[in-house]
């Protein structure tokens, strides 16, 4: 996953009116970034730069042996990779409560639901991709870091906010 990161970032770079437009009505449009992404890894597909991918696959859990469905299931360099995608929309400005803190509470929206579901599933190639807009202030961004459950705490962002603009970051975690 991390050799596509170049063409995930390239992507969304251009997309600048979309980031800001979403911030400014502070909405989450989780399909929205779905829908890219399937255009997105159709393009790589067809330029061979990955094998093959699938969206809402469904794997099965080794400690329960029920199915799990992840957004994309990503096979690269004979590689499977299985990825879940969270769209975290900071901007309160229609004044939600949804700060950068609400999507790290172990509930039914934040990021902890999908790291703890990713970790039922036996693959070593395990991704969540945030799409974070506005970008989070640094200082905001590693305390809720800090904040994390223990169980969740080997998840870690490969990708750093200053690294992005101020509309917006992709946070990339491997688990």
């Amino acid at each position: 996953m991390e050799v596509l990161l170049p063409s995930l970032v390239e992507w969304f770079l251009n997309k600048q009116e979309h980031f800001t437009v979403f911030a400014q009505a502070d909405s989450r449009i989780e399909g929205w970034f779905k829908a890219e992404l399937l255009v997105l890894f159709t393009r790589l597909l067809n330029s061979q730069r990955i094998d093959g991918f699938e969206r809402e696959a469904n794997v099965a859990s080794p400690k329960d042996g029920t199915r799990k469905q992840v957004d994309f299931r990503l096979h690269i360099q004979g590689q499977e990779h299985l990825c879940e995608l969270k769209a975290l929309c900071i901007s309160q400005a229609a004044e939600t409560p949804r700060n950068l803190r609400f999507y790290f509470r172990d509930n039914h929206v934040g990021l902890i639901k999908d790291f703890k579901k990713l970790d039922e599933i036996g693959n070593p190639n395990k991704w969540v991709i945030g799409f974070v807009y506005p970008a989070p202030d640094l200082k905001a961004w590693n305390n809720a870091i800090a904040s994390m459950p223990d169980l969740v705490g080997h998840w870690k962002p490969i990708t750093a906010v200053t690294a992005f603009p101020n509309w917006m970051y992709i946070s990339l975690w491997r688990g």
